[in-house]
């Protein structure tokens, strides 16, 4: 049966590596929208420890709008902040120079369907790791499965394959945070920690 997952902003490297492990993949379109999870939020590190970055949304029909009907706000700089994180951030990372002008050109792009958004942002990372053996496809009703993974802890510290960060010294080492982190401090060698059985 194949594997149901949320939509994500900048998934974690847990969401990208379930993803990996699963290869054919529906994405649920058709489940009511739920907030403070990877579908609008991710997770990055900056000087001062862990950062929340949540892209505020429209539900047309209040809690009952589904995913796939979720439209992106664009009421307040929700756009500019993030990329200004980001940048202050991983301005010092070893691959920002190589995916910080792309990463900018995401956030702000004009697209306002949220699922559409996060699924160009998926598949650039995926792109950018060689990772091409991947079948994404959207739900058409909401989707029964015994390999679920709507409900599943895609931002919880889960263990994480230890890799060089920029705050780390000021920080320690954080794991599973936003796939950003991992592909700017490690570039398309990321794979690596999402093929890793470990």
């Amino acid at each position: 049966m194949t594997p149901v997952f949320p939509t994500a902003y900048f998934g974690s490297i847990a969401y990208f590596r379930e993803l990996v492990r699963a290869q054919k993949v529906h994405i649920e379109a058709k489940e009511h929208f739920v907030k403070q999870s990877v579908r609008t939020r991710c997770d990055i590190l900056v000087s001062n420890g862990l950062r929340h970055l949540s892209v505020p949304v429209i539900k047309k029909n209040g809690n009952k709008t589904v995913m796939e009907d979720i439209e992106i706000s664009f009421t307040d700089n929700w756009k500019n902040d993030h990329w200004r994180t980001i940048e202050s951030a991983y301005s010092s990372a070893p691959f920002f120079e190589h995916y910080g002008e792309e990463v900018k050109a995401l956030i702000f792009s004009k697209e306002e369907n949220l699922m559409r958004f996060n699924e160009k942002i998926t598949n650039t990372f995926l792109a950018w790791m060689s990772i091409d053996f991947i079948s994404l496809d959207y739900t058409i009703e909401y989707a029964q499965s015994e390999s679920d993974f709507r409900g599943f802890p895609f931002d919880d510290r889960l263990n994480t394959k230890k890799y060089t960060q920029v705050f780390e010294a000021e920080n320690g080492f954080i794991p599973n945070l936003s796939i950003l982190d991992l592909i700017m401090n490690e570039g398309p060698m990321a794979r690596r920690w999402l093929l890793s059985e470990n």
